[in-house]
């Protein structure tokens, strides 16, 4: 079980919580401080449990503390939680016994509910939807959101994939399950299992768009350079699906249109035949241009 936190001094004592309160108690539970400046370490340190480990570093990302805590670890199963989420009491119990019932299943995760800062549900929910060989479902984040905390995992397959990638600010946990997808099936149980927590330091609104585009692009680099095996067709469908999904989001900020646009416009790069999505776009550069001429042309 592992949490990496940083600069968490409001969520990571409930998060760590929610992991001593599973009923099933064998497990280990190895909290990475990824070098934080305000209360975080303070507060873990606060926790008397022998299933709690914790490890401190210099800030280095949450994919080399979540690798870092991986070293070390000791179980047969590995699963992860965010450092503001929260595990449900039976999240562990569960996946546990599936794993155990089902030798052949490497990978599960489950579907989780969606709370705001201060615990309060929200209406927002994640399903887990789709199992088997489900490469195309989860490594373009769209139609399904495989997220972190549901997951579990045998220790095996990082034994034989290795760890997270490090270059990858965002994108890390779909990147893995894309890796893990193409060689192994992945099954998902429709329980939920986790709270996800919407605050405003992980909302859209709080991260910086070039950021978010210059991950979109890396982790589609990736996929053109591993998974030519996988088949052109269902490459360029998917990452057009990727691209559209972050443009229409970027849309939503007027500050952040031009973004918007060349990420609606990558997307029917890899896919021009929707010609419902090219119409679209089209239409909506055209009105978005005319609209800064005509402001421009006012000003002088």
């Amino acid at each position: 079980m592992i949490i990496p936190a940083f600069n968490r001094e409001r969520y990571i004592g409930a998060a760590i919580q929610s992991v001593l309160d599973q009923t099933y108690q064998d497990f280990e539970l190895i909290v990475v401080d990824d070098g934080s400046t305000d209360g975080t370490n303070e507060i873990i340190r606060k926790f008397d449990s022998i299933r709690l480990k914790l490890i401190s570093q210099e800030n280095r990302g949450r994919s080399n503390a979540r690798n870092r805590a991986l070293e070390i670890a000791r179980g047969q199963y590995i699963s992860f939680l965010d450092s503001d989420d929260l595990y449900l009491p039976d999240k562990l119990a569960l996946q546990v016994a599936y794993m155990d019932a089902h030798p052949d299943s490497w990978m599960i995760y489950t579907s989780a509910l969606c709370i705001d800062e201060n615990g309060a549900m929200l209406g927002d929910a994640y399903e887990a939807t789709v199992s088997g060989w489900i490469y195309r479902e989860i490594a373009f984040f769209v139609p399904v959101t495989i997220t972190l905390p549901t997951v579990m995992v045998r220790r095996d397959v990082f034994d034989r994939l290795g760890r997270f990638d490090e270059t990858l600010d965002r994108f890390e946990d779909t990147d893995m399950w894309r890796r893990i997808s193409k060689i192994y099936s992945i099954n998902a149980l429709a329980e939920q299992t986790c709270l996800l927590r919407t605050h405003t330091d992980n909302m859209l609104s709080a991260q910086d768009p070039h950021q978010i585009s210059r991950a979109l692009d890396l982790y589609v680099r990736k996929i053109q350079a591993d998974d030519r095996d996988i088949g052109t067709i269902v490459r360029h469908k998917g990452i057009a699906k990727l691209y559209g999904y972050y443009g229409a989001a970027m849309m939503s900020n007027p500050s952040w249109r031009n973004i918007g646009y060349k990420l609606l416009f990558n997307e029917i790069r890899f896919w021009p035949f929707d010609l419902k999505v090219t119409f679209r776009t089209t239409i909506r550069f055209a009105v978005y241009y005319l609209r800064r001429l005509n402001s421009s042309q006012a000003v002088k």
